[in-house]
């Protein structure tokens, strides 16, 4: 920044994640501050969704698991217990017990008749 101006990234440069030649400004973090290529582009957005939808499936479990759990005197911490759980399904991960990627569809496949 030079005498409280900014200077804007060019459109165009390398992608940020992968380093291909093809990179186009993106908006991450509700700021243009990197370049994405148009594969770190979809991965990027992919991984965004997939992250909501997991916080949107752990936040509906707490809230039935609150109501039957969270009032007995003893139980600990919520916010160490889910980073805990985390801790243990990252671990179960990196042990190869998941797929590393992919999108599963979780509609059943038609079988032909």
């Amino acid at each position: 920044m030079t005498g409280g101006q900014a200077h804007p990234l060019p459109l165009l440069g390398p992608c940020d994640m992968c380093g291909a030649p093809d990179g186009v400004l993106a908006f991450v973090n509700e700021q243009f501050t990197e370049h994405h290529c148009p594969r770190c582009t979809h991965r990027h957005a992919l991984y965004t969704a997939a992250y909501d939808h997991l916080g949107f499936l752990i936040r509906q479990a707490v809230t039935v698991w609150l109501p039957t759990w969270g009032h007995l005197p003893g139980v600990i911490d919520l916010e160490e217990q889910l980073r805990q759980i985390g801790a243990e399904v990252h671990k179960d991960y990196k042990a190869g017990c998941f797929d590393r990627e992919g999108v599963r569809s979780s509609y059943p496949m038609s079988r032909a008749a």
